[in-house]
């Protein structure tokens, strides 16, 4: 069984939301290239805070929320009740198809998934990309080892740098932002 939060940990992040909302995550979701008509992935979706501002985007596209926690998921369909072209999936990458999104994005999840799990994960991720499809994440900086597995995995799994910039969050701290593509 994966990961559930505490009742604590879910108002705190809708908390976070309600309070921080434009400047964190509707700031990642607006540096995204998205034109509106694509398949996005949302792995490790939470509550939707990032995917709440992508759906708006997608006005002909559509948007998979993917993660581990039925806690989570529930907490995301709340979040995007409001919109008709978001999907939500609960349980692991094994459940991602092969090449079916333009652009998947990862916010603050990568750095808590253990190491041998990202041997997993990443290359699941890269497999779900469209040729020329975009995988986007912002993690952390305080764990540099993890933020090193993550930069060497992508570039294994055939991903290419495009952009990469580091920026301060709110309440979270210096995070590493950063645009692979697929080639």
């Amino acid at each position: 069984m994966g990961y559930e939060p505490a009742g604590l940990e879910i108002f705190l992040t809708r908390l976070a939301f309600l309070l921080y909302g434009k400047s964190v995550y509707q700031a990642f979701a607006e540096r995204l290239p998205l034109e509106g008509g694509e398949q996005v992935l949302d792995f490790g979706c939470g509550m939707g805070t990032v995917a709440y501002y992508v759906a708006k985007k997608l006005n002909h596209g559509h948007l998979t929320c993917l993660d581990i926690s039925g806690r989570w998921l529930n907490a995301c369909r709340k979040t995007l009740r409001s919109y008709g072209n978001v999907i939500f999936l609960q349980g692991e990458s094994s459940l991602l198809t092969n090449e079916s999104f333009d652009v998947a994005y990862c916010h603050f999840v990568l750095h808590d998934i253990s190491e041998s799990e990202l041997e997993r994960v990443i290359p699941a991720l890269v497999k779900s990309l469209k040729l020329g499809g975009v995988l986007v994440f912002r993690e952390p900086l305080d764990d540099t080892k993890k933020i090193g597995v993550i930069k060497r995995l992508m570039k294994e799994n055939g991903l290419l740098l495009k952009d990469s910039r580091i920026t301060d969050i709110p309440i979270m701290g210096n995070a590493l932002e950063s645009i692979y593509i697929k080639l």
